[in-house]
């Protein structure tokens, strides 16, 4: 993380020098500084609607000799001495079996890391997302969650994240009525979600109905203007080089706490591989547990560490920026992943061939111009 200050401090340098005037980052105080940021990987286990949990949670297949789910996640934290919080979708037991998803929640827990509730509610109540449910049914569908997860992995339930972040602030007393203390759905980088759009935060935990709330870390990959392109800290879809950066920025400007999230099919998305993400979360692990600055958390832990001390979390709020540079950086590493990258990495070289090429083409005419002039003017 020091080597990301020192270039900060470096850019800013150039800047002065330049006359560029840069945002100034209000907010950072000396005691934040001297306080780690709690990071806290997050894994949402589920299916896809018509999934297949041997392959999207589990991460097998006939022609594949290794798992690439939620047991390869767990080898790599292990490796480096760190846990995870695992949010399981167990509203899917009518699909999936209540055996396959039990066996999910007992592996998790009995391998000492977190087990917590991840709300799809369709299959066992049919209701697409908790932001649809009234707050009677919110109350209903999360004690029935919290009832299977102690009956199957004899674990108690302290959060909670609801599918798609599709959740409101009904959702968060909801969880105070079933007695779960952290909520973690909010996420203004995600445009479908209710509770996100209430603007209660940018990235700084916060209280409310007595309970913590612990925002995905969000942060602006690109801006021009007014108009802003948000991200939020996404294994698939942040580049390492990108979530190292936003959580520098947030630990030099006083913020508590770092969200990472992906799937339990993140690695063997669709039936296929995706080494990338495992290296991705291998160098950020390895990283961060590393690194003095960071302490790397579950979300009990987080809780315990509330309840210890209610002040623990409180620091200010800070919304990152990491830039054009970094989006088109990622874009290129990733060139053969779909559209986008393509789109993105090659916008700025097609670009400037246009530009080049239409200079070159007025240049020409004005030479004609003048020549066919000239011409004119001799005879």
């Amino acid at each position: 993380m020091q080597r990301y200050i020192s270039l900060n401090a470096g850019f800013l340098v150039v800047c002065t020098l330049l006359g560029i005037v840069v945002p100034s980052q209000a907010g950072r105080t000396t005691e934040a500084k001297r306080l780690p940021i709690y990071v806290v990987f997050t894994v949402d286990v589920e299916s896809f609607s018509n999934g297949n949990p041997e392959r999207d949670i589990w991460g097998r297949a006939p022609n594949e000799p290794q798992e690439h789910g939620i047991g390869r996640m767990m080898d790599i934290l292990d490796r480096h001495g760190a846990k995870g919080t695992f949010f399981v979708n167990i509203y899917e037991a009518p699909t999936s079996g209540n055996d396959t998803m039990a066996e999910v929640c007992r592996v998790i827990h009995q391998r000492g890391h977190d087990l917590e509730l991840h709300t799809h509610p369709g299959p066992m109540f049919d209701v697409f997302s908790m932001q649809d449910a009234d707050p009677v049914k919110q109350t209903q569908i999360l004690k029935r969650g919290v009832e299977l997860i102690k009956e199957w992995a004899g674990a108690e339930v302290v959060a909670h994240r609801a599918g798609g972040y599709m959740a409101n602030l009904d959702t968060i007393k909801a969880c105070k009525q079933a007695d779960i203390q952290l909520e973690f759905s909010y996420n203004m980088g995600w445009p479908e979600s209710d509770l996100g759009r209430e603007g209660l935060t940018e990235n700084a935990p916060f209280v409310r109905d007595g309970v913590l709330c612990v925002p995905v870390t969000c942060y602006i990959q690109a801006s021009a203007g007014s108009w802003k392109s948000m991200r939020f800290l996404d294994i698939e879809a942040s580049s390492p080089q990108e979530v190292r950066k936003v959580v520098a920025d947030l630990h030099a400007n006083g913020v508590r706490t770092a969200v990472v999230m992906m799937h339990s099919f993140s690695f063997f998305r669709m039936g296929k591989r995706h080494d990338r993400v495992e290296r991705t979360l291998d160098e950020l692990v390895a990283g961060f547990v590393a690194d003095p600055d960071v302490e790397v958390v579950t979300a009990r832990q987080l809780y315990e560490i509330w309840r210890a001390d209610p002040n623990a979390l409180v620091g200010a709020d800070y919304m990152p920026t990491t830039g054009w540079w970094m989006t088109y950086h990622r874009s290129w590493q990733r060139l053969g992943e779909g559209w986008k990258n393509i789109a993105v990495a090659f916008a700025p070289p097609v670009f400037l061939v246009l530009v080049i090429s239409g200079g070159v083409i007025i240049r020409r005419r004005r030479r004609r111009r003048k020549s066919r002039e000239a011409a004119r003017a001799s005879k």
